[in-house]
This record gives C-alpha cells, sequence and structure tokens, in this order.
C-alpha cells in the first residue's frame, strides 16, 4: 500500500523541483548568452621570438579599447597574458620556422590576471597600413551580444566584409597565421624564409572562439582532440 507524503517530504519535493528549474533556467541563460562585445584589438608590450624565446616563456598585451564579456570587462590598457607554447627557428637544415602562442588570461575589471581563452584572429605588423579595427564587429552577430549586434547591424556590409582578415598576418609577407592549430588550441604561425618573430608594437586582432570561422573550427571536433 502506498503510503501519502508527510508536509516535510512534499516540501522538499517541491524546493527540489524549483531548484531544479531554477537550474535548468541559468544553464540555458548561460548557453544562451553571447560571449563577448566584438573583436579586441590588442598590442604587444614586448616581442616574441621562436630564436630566442623558450616553451612556457611569458609575454603581455595591452587592450586598446574597452571589451567584455559575460565573465570579463578589459578596460583600455589592461594587461593581457600569453605564453610561448613552442618556437623552432629557421636555419639552413631546417628552414621551416615556427612560433606557437597562447593567449589565456587578462586583467579583468574585477579580477586581475584572470583565466581567459582568446584566439588570435589576426596580426598586424607595426607600420602595416591598416586602419585600427577596435569598433569592428564580427560577421553574422558571431559572438555578439544584443547591443553588439545591433551596432554591427549599422555597419555597411562592404566595409565589414574588408576590415578582419582572419588567419592573415599585415604587412608581414610569407609569414602564416592558423588559428588553433597548435597544442592547447594556440595559434601556430608559420614561415619558411625566416626565423618568426613578432616586434613590440605588433597589433593582435583577438577574439572567442565562436568568432573562428566555421571552416577553421573543424579542428574542434577532430577526434583526437576529444575527451
Amino acid at each position: 500500500m502506498l503510503k501519502t507524503p508527510d508536509r516535510h517530504t512534499l516540501r522538499l519535493l517541491v524546493c527540489t523541483g524549483i531548484l531544479c528549474v531554477l537550474f535548468v533556467s541559468a544553464s540555458l541563460a548561460q548557453d544562451l548568452q553571447p560571449p563577448a562585445s566584438g573583436y579586441l584589438e590588442a598590442r604587444l608590450r614586448i616581442g616574441v621570438d621562436a630564436g630566442r624565446m623558450k616553451a612556457d616563456e611569458a609575454f603581455q598585451a595591452e587592450a586598446l579599447s574597452s571589451w567584455s564579456t559575460a565573465d570579463c570587462t578589459l578596460l583600455p590598457g589592461a594587461r593581457i597574458y600569453g605564453k610561448v607554447v613552442s618556437g623552432v627557428r629557421h636555419t639552413k637544415s631546417s628552414p621551416q620556422s615556427t612560433l606557437t602562442l597562447l593567449i589565456d588570461g587578462a586583467d579583468c575589471k574585477n579580477h586581475r590576471h584572470a583565466p581567459l581563452a582568446l584566439h588570435i584572429l589576426e596580426i598586424i605588423v607595426p607600420d602595416a597600413p591598416r586602419e585600427p579595427v577596435q569598433a569592428v564587429l564580427p560577421l553574422r552577430g558571431a559572438g555578439l551580444n544584443p547591443a553588439a549586434a545591433a551596432a554591427r547591424d549599422q555597419i555597411e556590409p562592404d566595409s565589414r566584409s574588408s576590415v578582419i582578415h582572419v588567419g592573415e598576418v599585415v604587412g608581414e609577407k610569407g609569414m602564416r597565421l592558423e588559428i588553433a592549430e597548435g597544442p592547447q588550441f594556440a595559434e601556430l604561425l608559420r614561415s619558411n624564409t625566416q626565423t618568426v618573430r613578432l616586434l613590440a608594437g605588433t597589433r593582435l586582432v583577438l577574439g572567442t572562439k565562436e568568432m573562428i570561422p566555421a571552416d577553421q573550427q573543424l579542428h574542434f571536433d577532430a577526434p583526437e582532440n576529444k575527451p
């Protein structure tokens, strides 16, 4: 014979149900919340050199504009932290030079040196003829909050498509950028003509994983990268 639950049991069931509803609602809200306000432009504070820097050696950049995600707000001048994952210099016997860089933290407004996973989507060497991209937003609203998406819609399509060149090293011929192709999904720079190095003052266009074009995200789902 089934036993009628007492008041304590009913109250526990009701509370458990509410908690479940709240948990599911929060999870859905988190999943639906776009991760970034737009592209982030930063400038290297020190140079990075495949011939001199060792694995795990740190480097820093600084934000050139305000930028935010659900978990982090960066103000102009905020430090952005990265490390060299690996580097191979150019030699006669081994002509291909590589440099793998990982951005893994930043000084958020209320949290210094907070973990923050960003990808280098474009590199602009010093003195390259290139306009600032601080106000440029991703195409098709990828990774944008509603206010940023509305601002994006005010930009002419031709100007949007011609400003960001994902995967390019602007001003440096013979060097190419492979996004998230290195260990830990770090960015990989290659050159067959010289040792890969980026001078202090080099500008980095940064973004979240969602801002990487779909045709460059295939390796995220590769079988060897799955848990």
